[in-house]
């Protein structure tokens, strides 16, 4: 029974206050996860002061209705009315609610689908092939290593060598991953992980499971940042917080990367996304290529493999590493960016 439970209160026993009541069922249902619990009651708060306005206070009044119509609030920002949203950010604040709810009631009959509630597609068509060679990213890694990030420089490694996040690189316990390979060639990526992929409960220990191939360029990147990890278990400074490090990451190797005429970390995902296409199939990705030059079954096979080693639920998304499933992937014709 929850420590916050009061006979009288609506708040199914987690305290006085819509927003505060949701903070104490993540603590209860999420013991230990800090950052997640954070994040969520972050986007709650945004949840309960449209709720405010609609006159809802409790959360008893909260039904399958009220978030259809959180819903059609966020979509309408979504059209550049008031100040706009991206649709990751009006997707996660849904995601949110479904998480915060089933934590106050116990169950998971109060819902919503983000994606289909908002009737919006996240992910994008890649049309301008990323840089393959590695020439650019060692030229960053060397910039960032004599300014002293040192771990930042890592991180890009990983993330262009496995095909991990930035926040799956960080949180990667480098020194674990070597043993891994040794028994196996593989790594199991399970921190950092977006849409379950990779995560275990105690109900489903093996849950989505994500192993990542080891190549020799992977082994001299997981090498060199174990290395930097020390005697702690991942690439997260002494004493630093892990939101803090990943805004370091951002504002420290943006401008470096675009100095070296590489536009974003994602490029470097996209680049590790291609390799694996031209490692399935025996031929360059369509954003490459300029066009399809395997047969579309083969295509699809390759994208879900490819889905699963980058972290992805949806085969959909990996468009937007490898360029449209429908030809003419790098056609300078089409303005669409990724």
């Amino acid at each position: 029974m929850s420590q916050f439970l009061t006979h009288n209160d609506c708040n199914f026993g987690y305290g006085r206050g819509l927003s505060y009541a949701g903070h104490n069922a993540l603590k209860v249902a999420m013991p230990g996860q800090f950052h997640t619990v954070a994040t969520h009651s972050d986007r709650w708060k945004q949840f309960c002061l449209w709720a405010k306005c609609m006159g809802i206070k409790e959360a008893h009044e909260i039904n399958n209705h009220t978030l259809r119509h959180y819903a059609e609030y966020l979509r309408a920002r979504l059209n550049g009315e008031g100040q706009s949203l991206s649709v990751a950010t009006a997707q996660n604040r849904l995601s949110a609610c479904n998480v915060v709810l089933r934590a106050l009631r116990g169950n998971g009959d109060i819902s919503i689908k983000p994606a289909e509630a908002l009737q919006a597609n996240r992910h994008k068509v890649r049309t301008e092939a990323p840089e393959l060679s590695r020439e650019k990213l060692a030229q960053v890694q060397a910039d960032l290593i004599m300014k002293g990030h040192d771990r930042i420089a890592a991180i890009l490694g990983l993330c262009r060598e496995l095909g991990l996040r930035s926040k799956e690189a960080a949180l990667l316990d480098c020194q674990k991953a070597l043993q891994q390979y040794k028994e196996s060639g593989s790594i199991d990526i399970e921190l950092g992980t977006k849409g379950g992929r990779g995560k275990r409960t105690a109900t489903s220990p093996s849950r989505a499971e994500r192993w990542v191939p080891v190549t020799d360029t992977a082994l001299l990147a997981l090498t060199q940042a174990a290395k930097l990890q020390g005697t702690t278990n991942n690439l997260i400074p002494a004493g630093k917080r892990l939101p803090d490090f990943l805004a370091k990451v951002r504002e420290s190797s943006g401008s470096v990367l675009k100095q070296y005429g590489l536009k974003h970390r994602h490029d470097l995902r996209a680049a590790y996304a291609c390799e694996q296409y031209q490692r399935l199939t025996g031929k360059p990705a369509p954003v490459i290529a300029g066009d399809f030059v395997v047969d579309k079954s083969r295509d699809l096979e390759a994208r879900q493999k490819i889905a699963a080693l980058l972290g992805h639920n949806r085969v959909e998304v990996v468009s937007a590493y490898l360029g449209s499933r429908k030809g003419k992937g790098a056609d300078s014709s089409r303005t669409r960016k990724h």
